[in-house]
């Protein structure tokens, strides 16, 4: 059990940080790919805890989870250290300097702090009724599974949820693919030509007004898109059987009612804008 000071929260409170033991499987399980080497998968549970006290009583509990599907091999040593630095760097959001086991542990204790400076309500209707003191319960659960694993290509999707006192108040979900024959994570350069991006986004904007059968902007906003003039080509996509879908977070694209907008296209309308090299060829 440690304390420290929370200058940001109040003049005199208490913090308590608690972590637990990280568990991680023994047993691996095996993603193939349907050409080359298999990548040897396993996963990591991990949680972390932390209270603090306001001057004025009330008291904020966060709880962090955390379920991590990871690369535990593949193909050689030199092959398996570099797809895990990719998967630590991109899907972890950790810098260089932690290996794998503490860029998870990482993982959970940054989603803790990200409450440092939250500002409790002074009457919440939600809270807890703890007796003496009004209690705040924020629940973070952060899930990585894969979601694609073909063609040597492999896409990790990693799913926030957000709950404060038990009512989910945010979900998304991130993507991020990686080259196995080249070993590097695919960005947007790795897909299409420079001058080709304003055609791409072209045909997002097209595909998205199909999906939902309107005929003009005004249209999609009157649906809930209040920002369609701003729809970009992002990172935040991954590959299917027959192209590639891109999914756009809560309140980046639409309200907030609608969740997490997605469009998809197809190889045959992106292989002819995609790059010298680009895996759309591998694909199409």
């Amino acid at each position: 059990m440690r304390f420290f000071h929370h200058s940001a929260l109040i003049a005199a409170g208490i913090i308590v940080l608690t972590a637990t033991m990280v568990g991680c499987h023994g047993s691996s399980t095996e993603g193939t790919a349907s050409h080359g080497q298999a990548v040897a998968l396993d996963s990591c549970r991990l949680s972390d805890t932390t209270s603090f006290v306001k001057s004025g009583g009330e008291r904020c509990a966060i709880y962090a989870d955390a379920h991590i599907v990871y690369p535990k091999g593949f193909n050689n040593k030199a092959a398996t250290e570099q797809l895990q630095r990719l998967f630590a760097a991109f899907v972890l959001n950790a810098p260089d300097s932690l290996n794998l086991n503490d860029a998870m542990r990482a993982t959970v204790s940054n989603t803790l702090h990200q409450y440092d400076f939250v500002e409790l309500p002074a009457d919440d209707q939600g809270a807890e009724d703890d007796g003496a003191q009004l209690v705040y319960k924020y629940n973070t659960t952060t899930t990585v599974n894969v979601h694609y694993n073909q063609n040597d290509i492999i896409t990790f999707c990693k799913t926030e949820v957000v709950r404060k006192n038990d009512k989910v108040t945010s979900v998304t979900h991130r993507y991020y693919s990686f080259d196995l024959m080249t070993m590097a994570y695919i960005d947007l350069h790795k897909l299409f030509r420079e001058d080709a991006m304003a055609d791409v986004t072209q045909l997002l904007r097209a595909r998205l007004m199909a999906q939902n059968k309107a005929t003009s902007d005004d249209q999609l906003n009157d649906i809930g898109y209040f920002n369609v003039d701003n729809l970009t080509v992002t990172r935040n996509f991954y590959f299917g059987d027959n192209g590639i879908t891109w999914s756009y977070l809560p309140s980046q694209l639409a309200v907030d009612a609608i969740g997490e907008p997605q469009i998809a296209l197809t190889y045959d309308q992106l292989a002819p804008l995609a790059c010298d090299g680009s895996v759309i060829h591998r694909l199409h």
